[in-house]
């Protein structure tokens, strides 16, 4: 007659083989995609060097037009996901559930001029990868957020961020803080700008 602990014991005999399989599933994946990634990389090279035309095409495409790196990375992770299996030790900007508010907005310079309240936390409208970080003339420092949605947005005049170049944010994620409580936005997409009153309803 089996007692509570012989069950018990077979119990965590087949947790552990189930274990067991999820973490060799979990590895062949990760080898599959680590394989398909390095094949892809591999014979994308040689086709470019061997063919001028498609380096001037690549060229084209990605520096001298718009290229849309927040889409990109969305099909990319719907299709391969992470490569790395270590999400957890990157972890994601700190988020906060809230829309960004401002006191007052007026047309500036092709965006639009927001009062904040002192000290305020400026969220991400939208996730993104961030294009540029740096100055401006009319804006001071400057982020651009490429949009998964292919707007670029523009956050001017900040201080106390912590955000470097091609970093991948969420929705609602701290961009950093409005310098002299005035925060300059403005929407581009395709190089074309777009009316903030079609972005900020």
């Amino acid at each position: 007659m089996n007692t509570i602990e012989d069950v018990k014991r077979r119990i965590k005999g087949k947790k552990n083989i189930v274990s067991d399989r999820e973490s060799n599933s979990k590895f062949h994946v990760f080898i599959f995609k680590f394989f398909t990634v390095v094949i892809f990389f591999a014979f994308g090279t040689l086709i470019v060097n061997k063919d001028v035309n498609i380096k001037k095409i690549i060229f084209d495409k990605v520096y001298k037009s718009n290229f849309s790196f927040a889409s990109f990375k969305n099909i990319y992770n719907t299709y391969i996901g992470n490569i790395l299996p270590f999400d957890r030790i990157f972890k994601n900007r700190h988020v906060f559930n809230e829309k960004l508010e401002y006191n007052t907005i007026s047309k500036y310079n092709k965006g639009a001029k927001l009062t904040l309240s002192k000290g305020y936390a400026i969220p991400s409208l939208k996730g993104g990868i961030i294009i540029y970080n740096g100055e401006k003339e009319d804006f001071g420092k400057t982020i651009i957020v490429q949009q998964s949605d292919g707007i670029d947005v523009w956050y001017g005049n900040l201080s106390n961020t912590s955000l470097n170049l091609y970093d991948y944010i969420d929705d609602n994620a701290i961009i950093g803080e409005a310098n002299d409580d005035t925060l300059y936005l403005k929407f581009q997409k395709d190089g074309v700008e777009i009316d903030y009153k079609e972005i900020l309803r």
